[in-house]
């Protein structure tokens, strides 16, 4: 109920259609890792990927049409949301490997403009270097917060398109906690 109230606080609009909700229903389904479903001749496969994003991350296929639905794993010109206190980068790379051999020829995020599955590399490319990156400042025995720090003003001149770059703070603290 926390995440419907940050919701209806960002408009009206969302405000309006939350009102009076008071809980969530119960699915009609579940699935453990991976489900195909048909919907009338067109096969779609649900994937469980996370913890990325999230602990939950689920990705669907549209496997006719190589049409890969990547929620929050993979963005258009932002920077990934390290959201909840299960969000992991070494499990964020390994769904790359998942996300490249479906094979898509489109990609539609959960936010921005619809991309070619070239954006998967890109995010690989950013979390690869800034795993690397808060490593070596790891080793060299800077902490969480001067990790965090050097890294927020390292990493946005690098992907001066991408949006919301205060994210790489959250990303580092994530991964400088998740590093041996």
């Amino acid at each position: 109920m926390q995440w419907v109230q940050n919701f209806a606080s960002r408009s009206p609009a969302i405000a309006e259609v939350l009102q009076g909700f008071t809980g969530f229903r119960k699915p009609a389904e579940l699935f453990d890792k991976e489900k195909t479903i048909d919907l009338g001749g067109v096969s779609v496969r649900l994937v469980r990927l996370g913890p990325g994003h999230t602990r939950g991350d689920t990705v669907f296929f549209v496997e006719q049409d190589r049409v890969l639905f990547s929620g929050d794993l993979v963005m258009s010109q932002l920077y990934p949301a390290f959201a909840t206190p299960q969000s992991r980068v070494a499990s964020w790379l390994a769904s790359f490997d998942t996300l490249d051999a479906f094979r898509a020829q489109r990609l539609v995020p959960a936010h921005g403009a619809l991309a070619d599955s070239s954006a998967i590399g890109r995010y690989r490319d950013y979390l690869t270097a800034l795993r690397a990156r808060v490593a070596e400042l790891k080793r060299a025995g800077k902490s969480a917060a001067e990790a965090a720090e050097t890294v927020r003003a390292e990493f946005p001149p690098r992907y001066p398109d991408w949006g919301q770059p205060l994210r790489v703070v959250a990303a580092a603290n994530a991964i400088y906690a998740e590093l041996p």
